[in-house]
């Protein structure tokens, strides 16, 4: 996951241990939404939550805060969620439209006082999409109003979008990279030989087939039939491999 500098130590430190302090101090230094951070008056409906977690799990992962309201002059009203939503809910609300591999946690976050008056008597939650690359891109499972199935969003600043082509091969890029991490290393002469000798000793210098009684089979499986009936009368042929290759 990809923070702002300014807060890139406390948004990490708030995942490392998510305590009403760290997420205080998280609030205290907000700048604003970004790729990563988005913050919302209260729970959305779930197709447009579900794309609002597909579009960050196309950029790696971040955090959208529920009871935060980010007004037009770029200051924060901290009027907090009603009530706490329960975690079993938001999972049976979206599991329709996500895939099982984009991973997310809830933290709850209820101030009964607080050295930071505004949270006084208010409840959050933080919802937190993980940064998963071997599975990217993400995409949705299903049609709904907004958010179309097999369609890749990504987040954009503040707004979400459907991914360009070049973005769309970034993504790629970024899961190839995750997944064959030396899919661009240089080998050295040594190693190319090694996985030829490798190779070479895959490859039988002869073949061979059964001919006569049940007809052409396997030799395992004409072996079998030998052990459990004398009537097989099938006779091994061996030949050389035309395509065996010359080991110079």
């Amino acid at each position: 996951m990809e923070f702002p500098k300014q807060i890139k130590d406390i948004v990490y430190k708030l995942l490392q241990e998510p305590t009403l302090d760290r997420f205080r101090e998280f609030l205290k230094g907000q700048t604003g939404e970004h790729d990563t951070i988005d913050f919302k008056d209260q729970w959305i409906e779930k197709q447009k939550l579900a794309k609002e977690m597909i579009s960050i799990a196309n950029v790696g992962g971040g955090i959208i805060v529920f009871g935060i309201h980010e007004n037009e002059d770029k200051s924060f009203s901290f009027d907090g969620v009603e009530k706490i939503k329960d975690k079993a809910i938001v999972s049976n609300e979206i599991k329709n439209f996500i895939s099982t591999d984009l991973k997310y946690d809830i933290y709850d976050f209820v101030y009964d006082s607080s050295e930071y008056e505004k949270l006084n008597h208010h409840k959050y939650q933080m919802l937190v999409i993980e940064d998963s690359p071997k599975f990217l891109p993400f995409m949705s499972k299903r049609d709904s109003d907004d958010l179309k199935k097999n369609r890749i969003y990504v987040r954009r600043g503040t707004a979400i979008e459907e991914a360009t082509q070049e973005e769309i091969t970034k993504l790629i890029k970024r899961r190839i990279d995750v997944e064959y991490p030396d899919s661009e290393k240089t080998l050295e002469l040594e190693e190319h030989l090694e996985q030829l000798e490798t190779l070479y000793d895959k490859i039988k210098p002869t073949i061979g087939h059964y001919e006569g009684g049940m007809g052409g089979i396997s030799e395992s499986l004409a072996d079998m039939l030998k052990q459990m009936t004398k009537s097989f009368n099938g006779k091994w042929v061996s030949e050389k491999n035309p395509l065996y290759p010359d080991e110079s």
